[in-house]
């Protein structure tokens, strides 16, 4: 009996191998699976499945819609500068411009990719306070075609010193090499106020190398006058 339920252990711990490779025994005696192993490099077919099965449906159809009317060489080359490390570290924007007019900027990486920052912003009095409010979007774009865009807003109120600030964020990610998340926001300051995100990227193939890489978007408010817009690599 004894070597009867050895052997039956052993048999089920050899059919289990085939569907999950252990790592080890957590405490328990629970196995851990080992994480799956990245995949080489991200292809035009496996970009087109994404974008049809992404949960942001609505944004990733438009990208599709716009990505089929591209050449096919075009489509390998788009597919490239996805998973091209050193475009996505060249994203990065500064700029600065008034508060009520706002302002944009385009920086060209080459013929076929381009970074593009746009602040809009307010300034108004309401129940006798002093309401600012600011909204930086930054924006990759491939042919024509956008990619990542980031937003953070601050907002605060002057009235007997600055309150009730605030910082939101999001970000529209159509890069299926990188997962974008944002792991920080702060806000700092008192007349010149300051609201950082800190983004984290983590590569999802190989072709991208090791390591996530870490941006920093921030908007900063002189007085509720100026503005001054930054992304940068943290």
């Amino acid at each position: 009996m004894r070597t009867l339920a050895t052997a039956a252990r052993t048999g089920a711990l050899a059919a289990g191998v085939g569907a999950l490779l252990f790592t080890g025994i957590a405490a328990g005696g629970t196995a851990v699976a080992a994480p799956q192993a990245q995949p080489a490099k991200l292809t035009v077919k496996e970009y087109r499945s994404w974008l049809m099965n992404n949960d942001d449906l609505a944004a990733s159809m438009k990208v599709l819609k716009a990505f089929d009317k591209l050449p096919k060489a075009k489509q390998q080359k788009f597919v490239g500068y996805l998973q091209n490390r050193a475009v996505t570290k060249a994203f990065e924007l500064s700029f600065s411009g008034s508060v009520t007019r706002g302002n944009s900027k385009e920086v060209k990486y080459n013929n076929d990719v381009r970074f593009s920052g746009v602040v809009k912003g307010s300034n108004k009095v309401v129940a006798g306070a002093r309401n600012i409010s600011l909204n930086f979007t930054a924006t990759e774009r491939i042919y024509g075609i956008p990619v990542v865009t980031q937003k953070v807003d601050l907002s605060y109120k002057i009235k007997n010193g600055v309150k009730g600030t605030k910082v939101k964020r999001s970000v529209v990610n159509m890069n299926r090499a990188f997962v974008i998340k944002p792991v920080k926001s702060s806000v700092s300051g008192n007349r010149t106020v300051t609201a950082t995100v800190t983004w984290n990227l983590a590569p999802q193939y190989k072709s991208v190398g090791k390591g996530s890489l870490v941006k920093k978007q921030g908007i900063t408010s002189y007085s509720g006058q100026k503005f001054g817009a930054r992304l940068s690599n943290g």
